[in-house]
Formats: structure tokens, sequence, C-alpha cells
């Protein structure tokens, strides 16, 4: 029988899935002032102490490592969690504290789930303009160009899909939420952590707080490189954001939706930014 585990990624003490495949792991255990109570991420071979710069990576490296039994690996957050059982369209669906944890969350049939793709994605936001632009108005131009160029050193194959990935597209799945097959999930680690360590060596990480997260931002956009590049069937599912706040409901993500991929089609002859 397969196993499959999602890891729940958490920095602080909350309520989260804990029950199988659900696996809470503290991030960033290592530099952590108080243990949650939970698997850390600093056993066997890992980075737990670069948390600050690779977020929720630091548990996907060492799932990636340590986790050798699994043969399906996913990551959520603890706030953060994959809808498997709805079908809305929106990228995001907010969903009461209380609601959420009132209820069972069986774990997906993932040998069913793979038949007909071969990765599990957060359905992706749509923005008014290419990911390129985006990410030069949030973060870092000069990181993003140093990612480029360790591509086209150490892998070119990529090269072409991270130019479409950035200078043509506006729609980016976030938060580095996943789950795939363990041989898939392997594969994609191999070759993004490689560009990652290469790329960390080569940039001075911002003393800035948001800005020090440069690594967690950019593999949030190589996960589309990598998913472009190989061609995946991708089956794109809401996440869950854990939250009593109101947020907008679904009649005003759509009409956001259609006015972002409207204005960047009309938009685009005109802004085709290149490196």
């Amino acid at each position: 029988m397969s196993k499959t585990v999602i890891l729940v990624c958490a920095h602080k003490r909350d309520a989260c899935l804990d029950k199988a495949p659900y696996l809470p792991v503290q991030v960033g255990h290592a530099i952590a002032a108080a243990d949650l109570g939970f698997t850390g991420d600093d056993t066997g071979d890992n980075i737990s102490d670069r948390n600050r710069r690779y977020c929720e990576l630091t548990a996907h490296y060492w799932a990636w490592k340590n986790l050798r039994d699994a043969d399906y690996i996913g990551l959520n957050h603890y706030r953060r969690y994959f809808d498997f059982e709805g079908s809305s369209v929106c990228n995001l669906k907010t969903v009461p504290t209380a609601r959420f944890f009132g209820r069972e969350h069986p774990a997906p049939d993932c040998q069913r789930l793979f038949r007909r793709c071969d990765a599990v994605l957060a359905r992706p936001k749509v923005y008014p303009y290419n990911l390129f632009t985006d990410y030069c108005r949030c973060h870092l131009r000069e990181h993003l160009m140093t990612t480029r160029q360790v591509i086209a050193e150490r892998h070119p194959d990529y090269l072409a899909a991270f130019d479409r990935m950035f200078f043509r597209n506006n729609r980016l799945s976030h938060f580095n939420m996943l789950l795939m097959p363990r041989d898939r999930f392997d594969h994609y680690s191999a070759w993004l952590f490689d560009i990652l360590f290469e790329v960390e060596r080569r940039i001075e990480i911002p003393a800035d707080p948001v800005q020090g997260r440069v690594m967690g931002y950019l593999s949030e956009r190589l996960l589309g490189v990598y998913a472009r590049k190989n061609k995946l069937r991708i089956c794109y599912k809401t996440v869950l954001m854990i939250d009593d706040r109101k947020r907008k409901g679904l009649a005003k993500y759509l009409f956001h939706a259609a006015f972002n991929t409207a204005a960047f089609w009309l938009t685009y002859p005109f802004r085709r930014h290149r490196p």
C-alpha cells in the first residue's frame, strides 16, 4: 500500500492538521526561540538554520533528504491547505477556523489522482502584467537576473521555459505548495536546490526581513519553470486560507481575474521585457 506524507509547515503555535497523511513540521527549528512540539526540520541532512532565506523550503529540503519511505510527498502550510474535495475556481478561498477544523479532511487518493496528472499545484493567481514585471515591482531585479544566469550556465535546456514563464506569462501558483509522486519530487528538488544554492552563493542576502526571504520568492516562480519545461500535467487546486477575517468572494475574484487577463493581453505588444 502506498504512503502519502503532506508536510504542514508551521513557524508558530497554532492549530493545524496533524492526522495522516498530514505531518506538522516546525520550520527553522534550529534557530527557533521555542519548540512547538512538532517534528523539526533540523534532523539528518537539513538546511534548517537557513530558514529566514528559504522559508518553507527548509521543510521541503528536509523531506527530500530524510523521508525516504513516502511514495507521494506534499507541502501545505498551517493556515493554507489544498482543497482536495471542493470545486471552487478561485485561487484562494477563505474558511473560518472553526469551520475548517470542525470537520474531517480525508486523504486524497493519490494512486487514482496521479493517473491523470503529474503534480498538484495551487490554482494560479492572475496578474495584470507579466511575472518579470511583478517580481521587479515587489522584489530585487538583480536576484532574478542572477537566477537566469545560473540557469543559463547549469541548466541551459530550461532557459527558454524560464523566459516564457517570466516574460510571456501572468499566472503564478503561490506558496511553494505541491503534491508529487516521489520520483518527480526527487527530480524537482535536485534541480531546484542546485539552482538556489548557487544563486545564494552569488548574491548578497538583504538585511530587510521581507526581501531576505529571496529563496522562497524565487522558488515560487521556479516551480512554474520546472512544470513548463517538463510539460507536466497539472491538477490545480484551490488553496483554503484559514482566516476569520472576511475576504473577497467569488464574484469579485472572477471580475479581477478577467480584468487582469484582459489587461495583460491588451498591453502585451507594448511591453515585451527582455533580459
